[in-house]
């Protein structure tokens, strides 16, 4: 299949104006560099963000320091000039001090990325402990952003299906959100109930993620239709794949503008960006209730465990399987991190940084207590 042959459709992103690719790039980028213990080399990764924006592709979104890094690095090693959209994430709006670090932060986003202006910024609301005034007040602050002409588009991003009536409820009394980040698939179909309506009648641009890791707690977030036996892999012709068909019944069954998978091999991203050769097929559901169960099966995991062609998703499977192992793996994973963490940052912004991630931790805990 030649990239040429290959067309993403473009969708308008709402009231910002943009002209954006159906199919984006989302974040969890699986590790990137030449160690035994990196998942792919730099020169692989920029391979496949040239194959997705020779595709058509011109929407990247970003959430940690380190993915933008890799994009930045990627875009270079690419020599990619064609003009694309990245998605700058302000953090949890759930972190005591997280509109302190706004203004660094962008910055240091910036000047990785060689950008003068952040043309997309979101925040993300938390997994369940926000208010509404807490909401309102991040916009406030990205409103001022935007005033200043920092930002050109602000948003909220979220996973948790509790708080979608709140994002719903901002949308309304405050119109200054531009778009939304919101978690919807074939199991988890609840933003179309509210939410998604809202925003159409706001004319707020709607990004849709979690299409493939239905489960968001941390130690699921495996894609349920990650192969083990080449099976769920499709070639050139049709038919389509299990996650082909679920791609495609994500764009045609809710109002979005982009959707964001995560992609980590050529592989996925020329299995997602074919399918929309099929763009206007309808697609069978019948086998998505087995799928949906997948994660909780340990025959299923059992399989992933063993056959997975990611090392990160089979240590993942094996971790459900055997929660000790998955723990002391965890623990592991954990110390390589801070470690890292103080290495880059030094201690003072070390202790700084975990002392404030606590105190926000603390803060949701004395809420749900008083509840």
């Amino acid at each position: 299949m030649r990239v040429e042959d290959i067309k993403i459709p473009l969708r308008r992103l709402g009231r910002t104006g943009f002209e954006v690719s159906v199919l984006g790039l989302g974040g969890h980028t699986y590790p990137v560099g030449s160690a035994s213990d990196h998942f792919m080399t730099p020169d692989n990764r920029a391979k496949l963000i040239h194959y997705l924006v020779s595709s058509g592709m011109n929407y990247f979104d970003t959430t940690g320091i380190e993915e933008v890094e890799v994009l930045a690095d990627s875009l270079r090693r690419a020599n990619i000039k064609e003009d694309v959209l990245i998605s700058f994430h302000g953090g949890c709006i759930l972190d005591a001090q997280w509109h302190q670090r706004l203004r660094p932060e962008i910055e240091l986003r910036l000047d990785i990325l060689g950008h003068a202006r952040v043309p997309l910024f979101l925040v993300n609301v938390g997994n369940g402990d926000a208010s509404y005034a807490e909401v309102v007040s991040a916009c406030e602050v990205m409103k001022k952003l935007k005033e200043e002409k920092v930002v050109q588009n602000i948003g909220l991003s979220c996973h948790t299906i509790s708080l979608f009536p709140l994002i719903s409820r901002a949308i309304r009394e405050t119109d200054v959100i531009d778009y939304i980040m919101i978690r919807f698939n074939w199991k988890f179909q609840q933003a179309s109930e509210e939410l998604f309506p809202v925003a159409e009648d706001h004319d707020v641009g709607i990004v849709v993620m979690k299409i493939f890791c239905w489960d968001i707690e941390w130690d699921r977030r495996i894609s349920v239709f990650e192969p083990v036996d080449g099976g769920n892999r499709t070639g050139n012709t049709p038919p389509l794949s299990s996650a082909q068909r679920h791609l495609l019944w994500c764009t045609q069954n809710s109002p979005c503008d982009v959707v964001v998978p995560s992609m980590n091999t050529i592989r996925e991203a020329e299995e997602n960006t074919q399918a929309f050769r099929s763009m206007n097929t309808k697609v069978k559901t019948d086998d998505f209730e087995r799928y949906g169960r997948r994660l909780w099966d340990r025959r299923e995991l059992k399989k992933l465990a063993l056959h997975a062609e990611s090392r990160t998703i089979r240590e993942k499977a094996e971790a459900l399987l055997h929660p000790q192992n998955g723990l002391r793996h965890l623990l592991r994973r954990t110390l390589k991190a801070h470690c890292k963490i103080l290495r880059n940052e030094g201690l003072w912004k070390y202790i700084l940084h975990s002392y404030n991630y606590r105190k926000g931790q603390m803060r949701g805990w004395i809420k749900k207590i008083k509840v």
